[in-house]
């Protein structure tokens, strides 16, 4: 691996784990901050609430991604003025679309009977009203922030917005967490969140353009024929997201739907503290997504595949090193950061553990077939078995009554895109599902990587 590109996958490794980090401090600090604060019923409401607006993050019908990924292949190959055309019918598209969410969300949501839906005990109608919208209103703020982002990686730069953006979530939640420590409730709360992203928005938009002149926002570039060309993709990252929605605040509406509550804190508190895990695989994964692009744009598929079983065995050994340290010391952890608020559910942490282990073999190989712009038959199959997750855990929650059963709910579901992903990325790898394990479970070439003494051929 030559210097520059080992330097830019370090780069973005730093950001992606500080963007992880803030994700970290984010669930461990506001659980207990919350509980304190609000008290188990009302923060049960609260989460219900929070995550019903990701389903509006689909709203850019997911063209932000795959014109990312599809600039980055442009500039890899010197096409720099394909590459504005296409950011240009990007931001044409999204900015429009984050002005009519704003407005119609606002007149939808005072029409709904938000009452009668859900039956709070601690927050009045009005008030989930209001929340509701500041936190749709932030969803689409942050939209356009998908446009800075695939400028950001076409000219080098992820590692830059990631960390940009990791320290945006950090100050939107440390405002919630100030507001709700002076006294103030889900509506403070959810202003609070709103506000800090309307203010960095434009100014990533601003820092980019100054940054990277070639760069520039506006019509005479965009054309219409982009964005159908890069509709299919669009459309797989428009279902990824969709799919990921089902599979954490989806799982939360149907443990609260089923169980309550109270079920909800203690499913959604223990697969917070299982997801670290996954959230170093994350940190890897994306990481390598910008040069995986460049990789396949350039047309140099050794590369392409040295990067996939790199990204593959790092991600593979840390979900493990993670869940063995979860496994032995979860509970402590559990009883220190909720102060025994939040009971811990065996078999349900077990499950949740064990998910996000088998997450590993089947994200770096969406990666893989997201970097090429070739995801949307995977993005489908992922819709399909998280929405077939769902299902499965309302009938076990309904049969046994134990929140456990949604976490085999989820196993089930990622054993599934386990073994559709990797043999779908294997033709544009030259690697098959059972070689690409058997590499990834021997980490030599990993620490011999991290040392600089092999180079990727």
């Amino acid at each position: 691996m030559d210097v520059t590109l080992l330097r830019r996958l370090r780069n973005g490794l730093g950001a992606n784990v500080y963007n992880q980090g803030v994700t970290i401090v984010v669930q461990l600090v506001g659980v207990p901050i919350l509980l304190h604060a609000w008290g188990t019923q009302l923060y049960g409401e609260w989460l219900i609430l929070f995550a019903i607006p990701a389903y509006l993050s689909m709203t850019d019908l997911g063209f932000s991604q795959s014109a990312g990924n599809d600039m980055t292949a442009r500039v890899a190959r010197g096409d720099r003025p394909g590459a504005l055309a296409v950011f240009q019918s990007l931001g044409v598209l999204v900015y429009l679309i984050a002005a009519v969410g704003l407005l119609l969300s606002a007149g939808l949501l005072w029409q709904l009977p938000l009452r009668r839906w859900f039956s709070f005990s601690e927050m009045g109608g009005e008030q989930a009203r209001w929340v509701l919208w500041l936190l749709a209103a932030e969803v689409f703020v942050r939209l356009p922030d998908g446009v800075n982002h695939a400028g950001f990686r076409a000219s080098g730069d992820y590692a830059l917005h990631v960390g940009l953006n990791s320290t945006t979530r950090l100050v939107q939640f440390t405002g919630i967490w100030i507001a709700v420590l002076a006294g103030g409730g889900p509506v403070a709360a959810a202003a609070t969140f709103f506000g800090v992203r309307a203010l960095t928005t434009p100014g990533f938009a601003v820092l980019l353009v100054r940054r990277h002149h070639w760069l520039s926002f506006g019509l005479s570039h965009a054309r219409k024929r982009e964005l159908r060309r890069l509709f299919k993709p669009a459309l797989a990252n428009m279902a990824i997201p969709l799919a990921q929605a089902l599979n954490i605040q989806g799982m939360v509406l149907v443990v609260g739907t089923v169980l309550g509550p109270l079920a909800v804190v203690v499913f959604s508190t223990l697969r917070t503290l299982t997801r670290l895990a996954l959230q170093l695989v994350l940190a890897v994964s994306h990481a390598a997504e910008p040069e995986l692009a460049t990789a396949y744009g350039a047309g140099n598929r050794a590369l392409l595949q040295s990067l996939f079983l790199h990204a593959l065995r790092a991600g593979l050994w840390l979900a493990l090193v993670a869940s063995a340290g979860l496994a032995l010391f979860g509970s402590l952890i559990l009883d220190v950061w909720t102060h025994g608020k939040v009971a811990m559910e065996p078999w349900l942490f077990a499950w949740l553990l064990t998910s996000a282990v088998a997450s590993v073999l089947w994200y770096g190989a969406l990666i893989v077939l997201k970097a090429a712009n070739r995801h949307l038959r995977a993005a489908g199959v992922f819709v399909m078995v998280s929405a077939a997750a769902l299902g499965v855990a309302a009938l076990l929650l309904t049969w046994t009554g134990s929140v456990a059963t949604a976490g085999l709910a989820l196993l089930l579901m990622d054993a599934g895109m386990a073994v559709y992903t990797l043999n779908a990325a294997a033709p544009l790898l030259g690697v098959g599902p059972a070689a690409s394990f058997v590499q990834a479970i021997n980490p030599y070439p990993l620490v011999n990587l991290a040392l600089r003494k092999v180079y990727v051929r």
